[in-house]
Formats: C-alpha cells, structure tokens, sequence
C-alpha cells in the first residue's frame, strides 16, 4: 500500500472530507507525489504524477480545485511537454480546461516536443465548443507544430472533415475582419 493510498482513495471516491482531512494531517507537495496507473491492462502500470492521474481518472472539478488551494501546479508538464489542459481537452472536459486556464496554462503556447497546441489536439477530436473557447481564450487557428502543420491539416488528415469546413470558415472571416471587408 502506497504512503498516499488513504489520500488516492479519496480523491478516487470524490470524497472532499477525506481529501481534507488527509491534507491537514499531512505535510507534502503534491506536484511530487508519483501514481501507479493501468489504464490499459498493460503489464508494468505507468506512473503519472498526481496531476495527470486526477484527470485521468475523471476526479471531480471540486476535487481539482480543492487540489490546487493545496499547491497542486495545472500547469506542469511531463518530458514531452503533455500538460492538464492536453489531458482535459482529450477527455473533452471543459470545467478542467477552463480551470487551467483560470489558473495560468496559455492556450497560445505549445510546450510539446512537437509543438501541437491545445487547438490542434481540439480540432483532431472534432470538439467544436472547446474549439471556440480556445480561439476565444487566443488560439489561432493559423498557429503551426514544429512541423509546419496547423489546426485545419490536423483535422483533415484525421477525417474530421466538419472540423475542416468549420477552420476554414472562421480563417476566412477572420481575413474578411482585418481587410475591413
């Protein structure tokens, strides 16, 4: 049984008195704690760290913000520069990307070894609300990967072809808005 089992048990259960009670009693930083997870019945469990795992799991928007009063960063990212707010976009969970963005994460900025912003990664899954809300919050559709590929090429290669149609529309209006048009 891991040292934070009593706390991983609560938070698993939603359970906001015990994830208290837990954090009062003990001193720790959560940004450090390490989960074991098998997400897909693999034979070695990948080890996250707290963050990733809360969200994986589908923990509630309670949870995450009770989390994050007790130092828990949304804005850390792993090797690959995978963050909370990949994580939620994914997961299509908007209460968590607008809480990371509440809290600091910039929509405009990549950190991926690749370079996919939070953008791309929306239009690839076809979300179209998270898709406004990112271009609301600054994302740009004529942002580029590492590779020279933007949000509308990422959605056609992946045959999200109402995704496309949808970019292309909005690119146009935007042009039509700066010509004065």
């Amino acid at each position: 049984m891991s040292t934070y089992q009593t706390l991983l048990d609560a938070i698993r259960h939603d359970s906001l008195v015990g994830i208290r009670k837990y954090l009062q009693a003990h001193s720790l930083d959560l940004n450090e704690i390490e989960v074991l997870f098998d997400d897909y019945d693999q034979d070695e469990p990948d080890e996250l760290p707290l963050l990733f795992w809360v969200i994986q799991i589908g923990a509630s928007l309670e949870v995450m913000e009770l989390l994050i009063a007790h130092g828990l960063d949304v804005t850390q990212v792993n090797r690959e520069g995978l963050g909370a707010l990949d994580l939620a976009i994914r997961r299509h969970r908007m209460d968590l990307i607008q809480l990371c963005i509440e809290h600091g994460v910039d929509v405009r900025i990549s950190r991926r070894r690749s370079g996919l912003t939070p953008l791309m990664l929306a239009a690839s899954f076809s979300h179209f609300d998270t898709v406004d809300y990112l271009i609301a919050q600054g994302a740009s559709p004529d942002d580029r990967d590492k590779r020279g590929t933007d949000a509308i090429e990422y959605a056609r290669v992946l045959g999200q072809n109402k995704m496309v149609e949808y970019l292309e529309r909005l690119r146009e209006e935007s042009q039509k808005e700066k010509q004065g048009l």
